[in-house]
């Protein structure tokens, strides 16, 4: 019986594994796969791997397997389907991948959990206050070329906008985040005002994005060196920050989504530094009063970057906002400083989004922007020319022009519909809400097959590792009518060369490519959080928690399938979550 249930486990998984790649049947590879899995087994099946097995490894490991699962069949059912059309010959299949699949990523999440839970990061750190100054100056001379050949900065069509209301061509918008555009105002008023040229006040607010990203990647070196993490990872850490390209990249990328990276890295880590301090201890007499320097090392980055997050980025305050609850319960025995503490953040926030908006007539991002899955799903039904009532019929005809929406629709980017819609039927969306949502479901329940290939091919990206998607494929200035150029310091072949090899070795190297795949760090995160519960530290689950809310967020809204730079803040964070399971608060966590 136990050979017989070996061999049932690793042919099951042998199944899954030719499905999703595409083996043949008839390919040698199979059989050397299908001893491999029977070794492996057997070795998961001893006594050494089943006697350290505890009830919180089966839960957390079926959570994980059944989520991983899901989303391996949603990416890749017509792969592996095929051609096949008969319903029983596809049940049966996706029943057989899905059960491999199963085994295979349970007891993977077995494998990490107890092998992980083992390790040994921190202990005999080194805390000289010197080295997240040195972080932060090896990460500027790193960049300093991607500054030098990119100046002033990378300017895409978004920041090409943000540039105009800055100058008064355009009138104010918070599509772009009204918070960004004033930031980069600010700087370009000050250059401009010393030089009298653009370039030099858009290369100023590059810079400075430059050194409060290097402070960001120095900060959370500190908070590691105050959790007594050892020395091997920080020179990791450095490295990562300094050496990855992207990062070049994006520091110097005139995108909001670069310092809300920064910021959701700073509160991440100040919430690390509020673990570190006690303050999640049992007791509220065991929790230590605050240092005078802890107001601006710890208090001042924490509501700062915190109320920048929602400022930045919509989905950002629907991510804090859902977070602080659980920060509260959490920190429940020290509500005496949480509380004000939030309260300060969430009334900066307020005071912005509401007052200030209102008094300088600020425009608001537009109700269809919110709508980009919903509009997908009915444009994949128009565009795949389902049958449709006449009600219906009249109803989306009132949203856009059906002709134009079956040529625009884009099954992994929603801007062309926005925009067909934006062009008559606005006024119209926003008197019918309800209407459009009655309407939205009943297509839905009618084609439901089109509604969900139209939500993967418009998310896939965010939840499944295996997904292309462009990173730092912009370059220079985009074209426009503001006298704006690319005026490149360095230049030449050779450096076009290198910025090419630097961005191709991720389809190249195994393994590396995986810190360029949204929806592997999302898998890393779910596996890191279910480390958290296992080794018994909540705190470090919740550290966690707004970057699961982050993609959670993506995936009910996102405009685009695979675009990197809406997930770039859980990247650049990514040092600091990895070595959030394998910190403990000075008291010991519960």
């Amino acid at each position: 019986m136990y050979y017989l249930k070996i061999f049932a486990k690793s042919f099951l998984s042998l199944f899954a594994i030719m499905r999703i790649t595409g083996l043949s049947t008839k390919n040698p590879c199979s059989m050397i796969l299908f001893l491999i899995l029977l070794y492996v087994f057997s070795k998961l099946h001893s006594d050494h791997v089943e006697g350290h097995i505890v009830p919180g490894d089966i839960t957390l490991s079926a959570i994980l397997s059944a989520l991983f699962s899901a989303f391996t069949l949603s990416a890749q059912y017509p792969a592996i389907l095929g051609g096949m059309t008969s319903r029983l010959f596809c049940t049966a299949v996706l029943l057989l991948t899905g059960a491999g699949l199963l085994l295979i990523y349970y007891y993977l999440s077995i494998w990490f959990l107890q092998n992980a839970s083992g390790l040994m990061l921190v202990g005999s750190g080194y805390s000289y206050a010197w080295i997240p100054f040195l972080a932060s100056l090896i990460c500027i001379l790193c960049w300093l070329p991607y500054f030098l050949y990119e100046y002033p900065g990378i300017m895409t069509p978004d920041s090409i906008n943000q540039y105009a209301q800055i100058i008064g061509a355009y009138e104010l918008s918070n599509h772009h985040s009204v918070v960004h555009t004033a930031m980069i105002g600010f700087f370009y008023n000050l250059g401009f005002s010393l030089t009298g040229d653009p370039h030099a006040g858009l290369a100023l607010y590059t810079f400075a994005q430059m050194l409060f990203m290097a402070f960001a990647a120095g900060y959370v070196v500190r908070t590691l060196q105050k959790a007594d993490v050892i020395m091997p990872v920080l020179i990791v850490t450095i490295c990562f920050y300094a050496l990855i390209p992207y990062h070049g990249v994006y520091v110097v990328t005139i995108w909001k989504d670069i310092p809300f990276a920064g910021c959701m890295t700073l509160f991440a880590a100040a919430l690390v530094r509020f673990l570190l301090r006690g303050s999640f201890a049992a007791s509220a007499d065991a929790v230590p009063k605050l240092r005078p320097g802890e107001y601006v090392t710890l208090l001042l980055p924490y509501v700062l970057s915190g109320s920048l997050l929602c400022l930045l980025r919509g989905n950002g305050w629907y991510a804090i906002a859902a977070s602080i609850p659980f920060i509260l319960f959490a920190y429940r025995k020290w509500l005496k400083v949480m509380i004000p503490v939030h309260l300060i953040l969430l009334a900066l926030v307020l005071f912005v989004k509401y007052p200030v908006m209102q008094v300088y007539e600020i425009r608001q991002t537009d109700y269809i922007e919110s709508l980009s899955i919903p509009l997908q799903q009915l444009a994949r039904v128009v565009a795949d020319n389902e049958p449709l009532t006449e009600r219906e019929t009249a109803f989306l005809s009132q949203l856009m022009d059906l002709e134009q929406a079956a040529n625009a629709y884009q099954p992994d980017v929603s801007d062309n519909i926005k925009n067909l819609i934006r062009q008559n039927g606005s006024d119209f969306l926003a008197s019918h809400k309800r209407e459009f949502f009655s309407m939205w479901l009943s297509i839905g329940f009618s084609h439901p097959k089109t509604y969900f290939d139209a939500y993967i091919a418009q998310t896939n990206g965010f939840w499944y590792p295996d997904v292309s998607c462009e990173v730092g494929l912009a370059d220079g200035v985009y074209p426009n009518d503001f006298g704006i150029r690319w005026q490149p310091v360095i230049r030449g072949p050779l450096i076009v060369k290198i910025k090419e090899i630097l961005f191709k070795l991720p389809d190249i190297v195994p393994l590396y490519g995986l810190l360029w795949s949204a929806g592997f760090i999302l898998w890393g995160i779910l596996m890191l959080t279910a480390l958290c519960l296992r080794l018994g530290k909540p705190a470090g689950a919740l550290v966690i928690l707004p970057f699961i809310l982050l993609f959670f967020t993506l995936c009910i809204a996102t405009p685009v399938a695979a675009d990197f730079r809406y997930a770039y803040a859980v990247f650049y964070a990514l040092p600091l979550i990895v070595m959030t399971p394998f910190i403990s608060d000075r008291k010991g966590s519960r």
